[in-house]
């Protein structure tokens, strides 16, 4: 069995469902000498977590960093880049150029920079974002249905190296097994 970590996704919520931060926000700032293509991500969807699962080997050349949507890191990011907090959608923010992808365009995005077969994925990209993007809403309705959620994000030891934020109130030490 695979040692893993995990990290929290606690949100307190005003009576009217509003997120209050659990944290004082602000600092994410990019850095320019080393930018970042961050792949953001709804960390209680099993789907999203599975997406992050499957990305994180192929990506040889180690072109990205991931963050959950829900984490307070993840929230100063989206502030920065003035990104709506979708929880129905994978984001791509980036850092290089500050241009952020969400959705369809931002999963196409991602499978271009991995390895043959899956950047061969991109030719779907002609597709006109409208059409692309009605069939991964339809998913992103039902996927906590499908596959379910859970309270937690769990990730191997050997990741936390690629998330922007490890250290965090919401990341859980403690050792727990797949």
């Amino acid at each position: 069995m695979e040692e893993s970590i995990s990290v929290d996704i606690n949100i307190s919520s005003t009576a009217d469902g509003a997120s209050s931060p659990l944290i004082k926000r602000g600092s994410y700032k990019p850095n320019p000498e080393n930018p970042r293509r961050i792949i953001m991500f709804d960390g209680v969807c099993n789907v999203c977590d599975g997406f992050v699962q499957f990305v994180f080997p192929r990506d040889v050349g180690k072109r990205f960093s991931f963050q959950a949507l829900q984490t307070e890191k993840g929230k100063e990011i989206l502030d920065y880049y003035g990104i709506p907090c979708d929880m129905s959608s994978i984001i791509l923010v980036d850092e290089a150029d500050g241009k952020h992808y969400t959705k369809s365009t931002a999963v196409l995005n991602i499978l271009f920079f991995l390895k043959a077969p899956y950047s061969y994925f991109y030719s779907f990209y002609f597709i006109p974002p409208i059409i692309r993007d009605l069939g991964y809403d339809f998913f992103a309705t039902y996927r906590y249905l499908i596959l379910g959620k859970k309270d937690s994000c769990f990730f191997s030891p050997s990741m936390a190296s690629r998330f922007i934020c490890f250290e965090s109130k919401m990341i859980d030490i403690n050792q727990k097994n797949l």
